[in-house]
């Protein structure tokens, strides 16, 4: 198991209950959307995975260690272990292509001698090998998620999260951006994707975990974005 979810709740200080006695479970290799409205708790899920808030009841375990339990200093490990591709792009302007990956690669503590392969690698997988001395201005949004996806794996994460990837992007940049994210999905990482995309989903026919009001209502192996 990947990531489990157990009796999970959250509620914020002001009283809102984000997530409800939360029950999921992922397969280590799964490929799972969560749909809903507005409110329904996406975000909070993420976060909770993220380890940027910490759940009000229940367990959460990643990758067979609770991370309910994690200790601060223990955070930046786990998160290297989750890349995280956001609708915003949330590249760095002033660095090229090859350096916002890289830069990623520095982070996370990988030795000099094998960032320069690691880089063209992931840039050939995403398709912009020719656009790696680039800057994020000269890029359109599709080129620029590419970019984003390539620093999200460039350090082989077990879990990809997608927020609303392909959210500002026309109807063909979107489906691209989803074949490279199901690229990335057959080799091996698991793929948590939040959307509000019904075109994508129903297109895709994975497993669809629906939110509503903070409660999972249903979660169907290729389902369909039926709210």
């Amino acid at each position: 198991m990947m990531v489990e979810l157990i009796g999970v709740s959250k509620v914020y200080p002001n009283g809102v209950i984000a997530l409800s006695n939360i029950n999921l479970s992922i397969n280590k290799g799964e490929f799972v959307f969560v749909v809903g409205s507005s409110g329904a708790g996406k975000s909070t899920l993420i976060k909770l995975l993220l380890k940027e808030e910490e759940p009000t009841t229940g367990q959460i375990i990643v990758n067979g260690e609770d991370i309910s339990r994690l200790k601060r200093s223990k955070i930046p490990h786990h998160r290297r272990n989750i890349g995280v591709v956001f609708q915003d792009f949330r590249l760095l302007p002033n660095k090229t292509v090859y350096e916002n990956i890289e830069f990623a690669m520095l982070v996370a503590g990988n030795p000099i001698k094998d960032v320069k392969k690691h880089i063209y690698s992931v840039l050939d997988m995403v398709g912009l090998v020719d656009k790696a001395n680039s800057y994020p201005h000269q890029l359109s949004g599709g080129e620029q998620q590419r970019v984003s996806l390539a620093r999200a794996v460039v350090n082989k994460p077990l879990i990809l999260i997608a927020d609303e990837p392909t959210g500002n992007l026309d109807p063909d940049n979107s489906w691209a951006i989803m074949q490279i994210i199901n690229d990335i999905n057959r080799r091996g990482t698991t793929v948590l994707m939040v959307t509000h995309a019904k075109d994508i989903v129903d297109r895709m026919r994975k497993r669809v975990v629906t939110l509503v009001k903070g409660n999972i209502v249903k979660d169907q192996i290729k389902g369909a974005y039926d709210i």
